[in-house]
């Protein structure tokens, strides 16, 4: 009996997955990549509630994502670092997902633009949200499709740091509407 889904509007077959050939093709990244690709506790109880997680979980998944957030001593780095994690593909790679700098011609709209976001100000707990959401974005919003930068070890927290100072900082040029952005 074939399965059946629903994609845009239209009934197609459902392909079968070869799990060997998965499980073979995990395998031929290497040890790091197979250990990548094995699901933790949290992203385990994401993919069994893909609507969304019930009432009666969420206060739990939300203080075991937030006990995984290592913070610095200084939670705002340079900002000119930060650039090149927020434009580099290996790293941040901002751009597949948010608009940033005015000029910058292509990027992705899945996330908000952080277009100034700088107007935020650089208060500490603006700091401090914007550190623990590059990090672990489910602590605001479980489950969501944003990497988990921290958590999953793409970022350190020194890189980090420096993409909050990019964002925060009134002369980064993701912030032409702030004093003195863009320069």
């Amino acid at each position: 009996m074939r399965a059946w889904f629903l994609a845009l509007g239209l009934l197609v077959p459902a392909l079968a997955v070869d799990e060997a050939r998965v499980a073979a093709a995990i395998q031929s990244g290497g040890p790091r990549f197979a250990q990548a690709m094995q699901q933790d506790e949290s992203e385990r109880v994401c993919s069994q509630y893909p609507e969304g997680l019930p009432a009666d979980r969420l206060s739990a998944f939300v203080a075991r994502e937030r006990a995984r957030v290592v913070l610095p001593e200084r939670m705002m780095g340079d900002w000119r670092r930060g650039r090149e994690v927020f434009v580099t593909p290996s790293k941040g790679n901002c751009y597949a997902c948010h608009a940033g700098e005015p000029a910058e011609p292509a990027f992705g709209d899945v996330g908000p633009p952080l277009t100034n976001y700088g107007l935020r100000g650089t208060g500490e707990a603006i700091v401090r949200y914007t550190y623990e959401k590059i990090y672990n974005p489910w602590i605001t919003v479980p489950c969501s499709t944003m990497p988990r930068y921290g958590v999953n070890a793409r970022l350190t927290p020194e890189e980090i740091a420096d993409l909050v100072a990019y964002l925060l900082s009134p002369e980064s040029p993701i912030n032409p509407a702030v004093q003195g952005g863009g320069q």
